[in-house]
């Protein structure tokens, strides 16, 4: 793989960003002005009777995403990263629910992704110990996952949870559980969720019609330059970082390249913020391998054959030599 970088500097990183920014403002353009339905009817992610904790913490916010903290997880732990010498991974023996139907479309990675159709999609993040895998419908309260503090940073075992509509909405402008996500507060107990595991805990079939996949208008998408199991908008900065020798993450190297030509440039950036629908999440995929071309094996020509010749050559006359003449009797 090679890059196509210009020369660090700030001039050019300026103008790179200045690029970025108007790709973003042209995206948001063209969006859709009305979503195909309606807002779902979203409840709160965990059994109804449990007793789970809210958050709403500085470097996320309604807009964003809320915390939702499980009843057995300490509420005295400061915020650990992975990679971080004392930082240690945890689980909760209790369950993240589905805050409504939906088809899976990602379990991996710390995250379960559910698109709810209509353009209507919900996230939980910090998960481990999925019970639901890409492909499966679900219905409201199904289990996903237990929240544990894989993924990135965290407090403690919680459930990061954020919902992204058709027309830019997000978590702002829905309500769960009846209650408008914006009035939800920090360090707020909440039990009634309305949310109840279906009888016998398997997932429903698919009613139809089904949850609608995220589109590919131009085939498959590839860009995942951050590494992180999908392709949003945040993967258009990083190639960004990847261009000016910020940054080389050792997967991005082969998942940068969206449109598979060998180079990483500013044009991977706008293909990845013109193919991500509403700068959403979509998963991620890579280039396919080339196939060498097999190399010909010369053929051997075969030398010729010298065939005999079964004529006596003619006996060479010395030269210098003239032949006597035969003396002729006279009668």
């Amino acid at each position: 793989m090679r890059f196509a970088s210009p020369h660090p500097g700030r001039l050019v990183l300026g103008a790179v960003f200045s690029l970025l920014l108007l790709a973003i403002a042209a995206l948001l353009l063209v969006r859709p002005s009305e979503g195909a339905s309606g807002q779902p009817n979203f409840l709160l992610p965990w059994q109804h009777g449990q007793t789970w904790l809210t958050g709403v913490s500085s470097f996320h916010n309604a807009n964003d995403a809320l915390d939702f903290f499980p009843p057995d997880t300490p509420l005295s732990l400061d915020v650990k990263c992975e990679g971080d010498p004392d930082w240690v991974f945890r689980v909760s023996s209790y369950f993240v629910l589905s805050s409504a139907p939906g088809l899976v479309v990602q379990a991996s990675n710390a995250s379960v992704l559910i698109d709810h159709g209509g353009g209507w999609r919900s996230r939980n993040y910090h998960m481990t110990g999925f019970v639901v895998e890409v492909g499966d419908y679900v219905p409201a309260g199904q289990r996903l996952a237990r929240p544990s503090t894989l993924g990135f940073c965290s407090t403690g075992p919680h459930d990061h949870f954020w919902i992204e509509g058709p027309n830019g909405e997000t978590t702002a402008d829905v309500t769960l559980s009846g209650i408008p996500a914006t009035e939800i507060g920090s360090n707020t107990y909440y039990s009634d969720t309305s949310n109840f595991e279906p009888a016998g805990g398997g997932a429903s079939p698919p009613p139809a019609p089904t949850a609608t996949p995220p589109p590919a208008p131009h085939g498959p998408l590839r860009g995942d330059a951050n590494c992180d199991g999908g392709v949003n908008a945040n993967d258009a900065t990083t190639v960004l970082w990847i261009l000016t020798g910020h940054t080389n993450p050792e997967c991005g190297v082969l998942t940068a390249d969206t449109d598979c030509d060998g180079l990483i440039t500013i044009q991977d950036a706008l293909n990845i913020l013109l193919h991500v629908p509403a700068l959403s999440v979509l998963p991620a995929t890579a280039c396919p391998t080339p196939i060498p071309t097999p190399t010909p094996v010369p053929t051997s020509i075969p030398s010729p054959t010298m065939i005999p010749d079964d004529t006596p050559a003619p006996t060479p006359t010395p030269p210098g030599s003239t032949p006597k003449p035969v003396a002729t009797l006279e009668p």
